[in-house]
């Protein structure tokens, strides 16, 4: 299983690292398919758009790039809550986090 990690901060085991909201988002269209996205919410870009959020957004306008899982590893439990919204749209037969 191929797992991409989309995180400033964290060391978490998986095949790509992107510490960045456009290395992630040029793992994803360049490097995918991936099995499993481990997915932060906040990455200290000063464009509030440049968030976990934004990757999600992203997903949901290229649907061909979507992981086969999407498991969140932020702290943030509002950002955690506006992906979910997100991720149920992209797997609706998700259940819960």
């Amino acid at each position: 299983m191929r797992t991409l990690l989309i995180d400033d901060l964290r060391n978490l085991p998986a095949d790509r690292v992107a510490r960045t909201f456009d290395d992630g988002i040029a793992a994803l269209q360049n490097e995918g398919p991936w099995d499993v996205l481990l997915l932060d919410h906040d990455y200290g870009d000063p464009d509030p758009a440049k968030c976990g959020e934004g990757i999600m957004k992203f997903l949901e306008v290229n649907p061909r790039l979507k992981p086969g899982m999407i498991k969140f590893v932020t702290a943030n439990p509002v950002g955690r809550q506006r992906m979910n919204v997100i991720r149920k749209r992209l797997y609706p037969e998700l259940m819960g986090d």
